[in-house]
Parts: C-alpha cells; sequence; structure tokens
C-alpha cells in the first residue's frame, strides 16, 4: 500500500491541467479523481491504526501514517489542478 500511495503521489503531484475547452473539461475530471482517490486514502489512513499496546514493551506508532499523507498530497494536487484550471486562460494553436 505504501508502494502504490508513493507511486500516485509522484505520477499525479502536479494534478491535471487543460489547455483548451475539451481538454480543460477532462482535466476537471481528473482533478475530481485525485480529490476522490485522496480521500479514500486519507480514510485509510485514518482507519488502519496499530492494535493497542500497553505496558513498557510497547514500540513507538506515529501518529501519522503513510496513507493519510499519501491522501492529503492528491488532495492538495486535485484542488490546485481545479484552481489552475479555472483561471488559466484558453491556448491559441495555430491550426
Amino acid at each position: 500500500m505504501r508502494f502504490v500511495a508513493v507511486v500516485l503521489c509522484v505520477t499525479m503531484l502536479a494534478g491535471c491541467f487543460g489547455y483548451n475547452s475539451s481538454a480543460k473539461k477532462w482535466a476537471y475530471v481528473g482533478d475530481s479523481l485525485l480529490i476522490l482517490g485522496g480521500g479514500g486514502a486519507l480514510a485509510y489512513g485514518i482507519e488502519d491504526k496499530p492494535t493497542a499496546c500497553e505496558g513498557a514493551g510497547c514500540p513507538y506508532h506515529s501518529e501519522i501514517r503513510g496513507g493519510m499523507v499519501a491522501g492529503a498530497l492528491l488532495i492538495g494536487a486535485g484542488l490546485f489542478g481545479l484552481l489552475f484550471n479555472a483561471t488559466r486562460e484558453y491556448v491559441k494553436s495555430s491550426r
């Protein structure tokens, strides 16, 4: 799961950007999928808690896990892509 989360974060960190009307529509779809996937990864990271341990020999478990970090990055990339698409002008091609 951690490897998949890292690969998703690296490949989709920049979000989706459109350069014309059709590409912007699909970029909005891609950005929405990034946000939904990030929400799923974040929910998995919150629910994936280690078993409770009491006593002196218990190992330390951080409250921030990989799924939570991956989810936050994917949600951030999707939101950045939505904002960038909303404010970006269409690129005029010479066709």
